[in-house]
């Protein structure tokens, strides 16, 4: 087999100022690849040993990440698209494409790029070649998505300790299809749920471990979650349930809708409920362990935000607080005026 693999990833924080710009992604291209060296594309790196493995040609093209922040500038994410799509074309005929991407970058004019991007790679390959994507569970599944691609997995787990894992699941079933083996029909379900859902901790660990134990069984394929990424302002923010059946579309919508309820019952426990300022301050100094951390969620650089804001600077300074830091705040101007300044 001919298999060809490419990816373009960011998540994007639509409420951010900060713009993501071509030289904010770190571009992996074909002259330089080689497993483990793969910028954090741990899905490229288990493709390529799954394929290598088999003695079939594994075709890479490219794999660029950026950092989350704000709205991708288009030209950038229009010029990784069209050369991703150059290889693609000049790699023809292929048997499988495989997309690793992340399911919730937003770039000017382009409210859902995954979903452009395998429209686009659609309109090249034709219906006959299985496409395959890969999505961070932070993503803004889309029903273009699954209208364009043949198979979606995403990743279960919250952190993300089974980006392998899923890609493995992702070339078997990839495989499977174009030997004729399996005919996946793929069907959503919208929970209408926003938040974080943190996997290790219970009910979501039952919950995550529970659908693990029904793939493979009774015409069930593939079960995913998509948490949604709460900072992406865009039509499709939300949690959906994706289920992948054996040819039956009907099972796979009743399926999705099934398990999907089943996590909307869960709504009021697997919701994180962060404290207020004051209620975290008042808690922090009233510890009598130490160190206490205190995560901002929202001005977070993790999620795209600029941390530059300085609430809870000035809340510990309201309350007369000494012995305690501030790890980030961005404002480089102000820290250049600082450490010119000197100490006191």
């Amino acid at each position: 087999m001919r298999i060809f693999a490419a990816g373009i990833v960011t998540e994007t924080n639509t409420f951010s100022p900060m713009p993501t710009g071509l030289g904010n992604f770190e571009t992996l291209r074909r002259a330089n690849y080689a497993p483990g060296n793969s910028l954090g594309a741990t899905e490229i790196d288990a493709l390529q040993q799954l394929t290598s493995a088999r003695g079939w040609e594994f075709i890479f093209s490219l794999s660029a990440f950026a950092e989350p922040a704000g709205i991708t500038v288009r030209r950038a994410y229009e010029q990784l698209r069209d050369e991703l799509l150059t290889d693609l074309a000049a790699a023809l005929p292929l048997d499988i494409v495989f997309l690793p991407l992340h399911g919730a970058m937003v770039a000017d004019g382009y409210d859902d790029c995954e979903g452009d991007l395998i429209d686009c790679v659609r309109a090249i390959v034709g219906p006959e070649v299985v496409i395959g994507v890969e999505l961070d569970l932070h993503c803004h599944l889309t029903q273009r998505m699954v209208d364009g691609a043949d198979l979606i997995v995403i990743y279960k787990e919250y952190p993300h300790t089974d980006m392998a894992q899923r890609a493995h699941d992702l070339f078997d079933l990839a495989v499977a299809t174009r030997e004729g083996r399996i005919k996946p029909a793929m069907a959503l379900f919208d929970c209408r749920m926003i938040g974080m859902y943190l996997t290790p901790y219970e009910p979501m660990r039952s919950f995550v471990d529970a659908m693990l134990a029904a793939e493979g069984k009774e015409g069930v394929l593939s079960l995913s979650l998509a948490h949604c990424f709460p900072w992406g302002d865009v039509p499709d923010c939300g949690a959906r349930m994706l289920a992948i059946t054996d040819g039956n579309p009907a099972q796979a919508q009743a399926v999705a809708e099934a398990w999907g309820r089943r996590f909307y019952d869960l709504r009021r426990e697997v919701t994180i409920r962060p404290l207020s300022l004051d209620a975290a301050l008042d808690r922090a100094l009233a510890s009598s362990r130490t160190p206490v951390v205190i995560a901002d969620q929202s001005d977070n650089a993790g999620g795209g935000a600029p941390s530059d804001s300085t609430f809870v600077l000035w809340a510990l300074l309201e309350r007369g607080v000494t012995n305690a830091g501030v790890a980030m705040i961005w404002d480089p101007i102000v820290a250049k005026l600082a450490h010119a300044a000197g100490v006191g």
